[in-house]
């Protein structure tokens, strides 16, 4: 567990850094540059997440403390097959900008609560769940510090389709490789 709470807080640290301290993150910016603070960023990103992914995958004893898996299965799969809409609509230009201010921090915290729903067990609890608390307090600090949303132009409606069908890419990739990544099988027949 030590290890999935120790990624799981440097995630949040990380990128806490340019919400609550951006002059902390521009101070670092012209101390090494534009590019080679991006790169520490990716890396301690990426340090975080394989930190997340073995700290998951150590943990061999499963408790449950809640089931809701056969009422939620279904509507958990449509949920994250939206949120990866919304993290498509937040890499390509589209519509669904106009409606929803931060795609990708919605759709992500739609991902995490599509993973509380479907698996009631202290891992994912801690995981998904403090994944889903990050993402939502992100979002309430960045609308408190950027004021009143201005929704951007409007783009002609096929981009939209665009956005879908980069989400459904983003959706089936997730599903084919969560076995590989995670360690659970979305099969559990095979």
């Amino acid at each position: 567990m030590a290890f999935l709470i120790s990624g799981l807080l440097l995630w949040i640290v990380a990128h806490m850094v340019p919400v609550v301290a951006p002059d902390f993150r521009n101070a670092m910016v012209q101390k090494l540059g534009e590019w080679p603070y991006k790169g520490v960023f990716s890396l301690i990103i990426f340090g975080s997440f394989g930190l997340m992914v073995v700290g998951w995958r150590s943990i061999e004893s499963v408790t449950p403390l809640y089931d809701f898996y056969d009422l939620a299965a279904f509507p958990a799969l449509i949920i994250v097959l939206i949120g990866f809409v919304l993290i498509a609509a937040s890499i390509l230009p589209s519509n669904f900008r106009r409606l929803i201010r931060h795609p990708q921090l919605t759709g992500f915290s739609l991902w995490a609560f599509a993973h509380l729903l479907l698996n009631g067990d202290l891992r994912t609890t801690v995981l998904f769940g403090g994944l889903l608390a990050w993402s939502l307090a992100t979002m309430a600090l960045l609308n408190k510090r950027d004021g009143t949303f201005a929704p951007p132009a409007k783009v002609l409606p096929h981009k939209g389709v665009m956005v879908a069908a980069l989400g459904f890419v983003l959706f089936i990739g997730a599903v084919l490789g969560h076995e590989y990544l995670s360690g659970v099988n979305l099969n559990p027949h095979s």
